[in-house]
């Protein structure tokens, strides 16, 4: 994992969708790097990502440091009330680096953000249980490749051209559902 550009990452996604409950944080980063792997064969953040009871999450380096996030005063989290429960919402404190990203790295970081905002973290557990979900050990990889390459194909250089962003965002908009089911 490159801490860096996890972290930096997690700081995006939050600046997006402040708020977000903690599995909505971990669907978030897990999609962004199934995504831009599917896209570029390489992930953003060079996490690794396990069977957890939820569905895909960072693996123990990942969650360590998301913790070491809050300790150290990158993101705060409060608990907020969500109907008759509480839910621990996640604000980042600084601002992104982002520099170290590429232009579509930002779009996949920002969409996956968004994605994660409009769903709870209910909805995206249940999205994830598929049959390569299924088919792994708990707290076994889950490799990236099996997560969105099968619906994602054609764009393999980077930078993106406008055309080329324009076209994953229909691609996106039109296949949220089958994408999440995937994540």
């Amino acid at each position: 994992m490159h801490k860096d550009m996890f972290e930096n990452a997690i700081l995006a996604i939050l600046k997006v969708s402040p708020g977000l409950g903690s599995i909505q944080v971990r669907k978030a980063i897990c999609f962004a790097d199934a995504v831009h792997n599917s896209l570029h064969k390489q992930s953003i953040t060079g996490g690794r990502y396990i069977k957890g009871k939820l569905g895909p999450v960072p693996d123990d380096d990942g969650f360590r440091c998301l913790v070491e996030m809050v300790i150290s005063g990158k993101i705060e989290v409060y608990e907020e009330p969500m109907g008759p429960h509480t839910k621990n919402s996640y604000y980042a404190i600084l601002d992104p680096d982002y520099s170290i990203f590429t232009r579509s790295q930002i779009d996949i970081i920002n969409y996956a953000a968004r994605i994660a905002y409009i769903h709870t973290g209910t909805d995206l557990s249940i999205k994830t249980h598929d049959a390569v979900y299924d088919s792994i050990k708990m707290r076994e990889e889950i490799p990236l490749d099996a997560i969105c390459t099968p619906i994602v194909t054609g764009y393999d250089t980077e930078p993106f051209t406008e055309e080329e962003r324009n076209d994953v965002r229909k691609f996106f908009e039109s296949n949220e559902a089958r994408i999440l089911t995937l994540c």
